[in-house]
């Protein structure tokens, strides 16, 4: 799983024989790339996302068997004050994980790209060149888009299931790409045990079987209203215990 934001990546480049050597060396900071012009914040960009794509090059060298990268994250920047700016970068990051660097071998490699519910209110917006753009990129790299849907286990399930639902009729309602967008949709939930802001959860400290009960009606509604699938997110903590685990993906498969 590959974070947008600053971490080791931009660092360095961990290969050699690469073009475009210019951009071997660290990027720069998050705000100043936000303030490049948007041929460089995009190069930028897929810089990163080639830096990705060598992670993955490198550990299947080793023998590790990798299924499919994933993109932690649309982030609510990209519908925010700088949102362009979000976009490009995004953009660029994208295009560089999806293609990485062909003169190492790489070819098109699509993962599954996760999406805070804030950042694709971007689905509102008009088209222009440069959305256009960025759609067609989330479109070419993502075989999945996952709605970060970490709901409260409160209430009437079937309406929680409704309201996160919204986003994904946006994408549907618009152009072409987004409705594509909107067919590959996933439902990402979270196990619900650690509790921390933003993650929702069993914010009523109900025993197991009323989260597993409640988890299930959401489930069956959210399959109802139609999704490519589900995903689970953050097994750590009180989530990472063996129980907590088999109920989460227990609970998901029944909407599959």
């Amino acid at each position: 799983m590959f974070p947008i934001k600053p971490t080791s990546f931009w660092a360095r480049r961990r290969v050699t024989g690469a073009n475009e050597p210019r951009y071997a060396g660290r990027l720069p900071s998050l705000s100043r790339i936000l303030t490049l012009p948007a041929r460089e914040r995009v190069a930028w960009g897929r810089e990163l996302g080639r830096r990705f794509r060598d992670e993955v090059r490198i550990a299947e060298g080793e023998g590790v068997g990798i299924d499919a990268w994933q993109f932690d994250e649309l982030v609510a920047e990209l519908s925010g004050s700088q949102g362009r700016a979000w976009r490009e970068f995004t953009r660029g990051t994208l295009h560089g994980l999806n293609f990485g660097r062909p003169e190492l071998g790489d070819g098109p490699r699509v993962g599954f790209v996760w999406a805070s519910r804030v950042g694709l209110r971007i689905a509102r917006l008009n088209t222009d060149a440069e959305l256009r753009a960025f759609w067609r990129a989330l479109a070419s790299a993502a075989f999945g888009l996952v709605g970060e849907e970490y709901v409260r286990f409160s209430g009437n399930p079937e309406d929680a299931a409704q309201g996160a639902a919204a986003e994904q009729r946006e994408l549907a309602r618009r152009g072409t790409i987004r409705k594509e967008l909107a067919a590959d949709y996933l439902a990402g939930m979270t196990p619900g045990w650690h509790l921390a802001p933003g993650l929702g959860g069993n914010v009523h400290h109900w025993p197991r079987a009323e989260v597993n009960r409640w988890r299930a009606k959401y489930v069956d509604e959210r399959a109802r209203i139609g999704v490519a699938g589900f995903g689970a997110y953050h097994f750590r903590f009180e989530n990472s215990s063996e129980q907590v685990m088999r109920d989460t993906l227990s609970g998901l498969a029944r909407g599959l």
